[in-house]
């Protein structure tokens, strides 16, 4: 399982060669920053593998976004390892960021065998999956794609922009506020400073 940290910084509008250098977009366009953060490992918390590099790392984005294999036997406990490390790093502030868990391979994931593999999915129907993931999720942002076929992948990028833009302007509107405060008690310190 794969953690995505989405930055969702519209201002900048960059596409990327194949050499990773940015290459500016029309102004009109929207865009997502989204970095990949391979699979954690238990422990990446304490430092553990490469983990505690990726960690840090996400601090500096606004969602994150949980990329789940529909096919994998492991995958209620490797999303809820995932979390428990989010939550065990630094002062768990990633695991109380916006989340949106989105479930791949939902084309061969549920009980059909596969001819070409060989194999038979973990789940019997999506249902039976949705409902344990519910049962761990602490939000009910959850979607479903098959990324091989490219089914729910527009839906999915339409859907974490929209997100993302509104935990940024949510945030923004919560800094000022902060702000706000912070200089109307520092007039009133001042004043009180004068009454002196």
């Amino acid at each position: 399982s794969n953690i995505g940290d989405i930055y969702g910084d519209e201002e900048d509008n960059f596409s990327f060669d194949h050499n990773g250098d940015p290459i500016p977009s029309s102004s009109n366009s929207k865009s997502l920053i989204l970095c990949d953060v391979p699979g954690l490992i238990a422990g990446a918390s304490e430092g553990i593998g490469l983990g505690h590099a990726f960690l840090r790392h996400v601090e500096r984005c606004h969602v994150i976004l949980h990329l789940l294999d529909a096919t994998s036997k492991n995958v209620l406990d490797e999303y809820a390892m995932i979390n428990r490390e989010l939550l065990n790093y630094g002062t768990g502030r990633l695991a109380t960021m916006p989340q949106v868990v989105v479930v791949n391979k939902v084309d061969v994931a549920f009980n059909e065998y596969d001819d070409a593999t060989g194999k038979q999915g973990v789940f019997e129907n999506q249902a039976q999956l949705e409902t344990q993931l519910q049962e761990i999720m602490p939000h009910s942002r959850l979607m479903w794609i098959s990324a091989k076929e490219g089914e729910g992948v527009d839906d999915l990028m339409s859907r974490v922009a929209m997100f993302v833009k509104k935990v940024k302007e949510t945030t923004a509107a919560e800094e000022r506020k902060m702000l706000e405060q912070i200089e109307s008690e520092d007039q009133e310190n001042i004043y009180d400073i004068y009454e002196d």
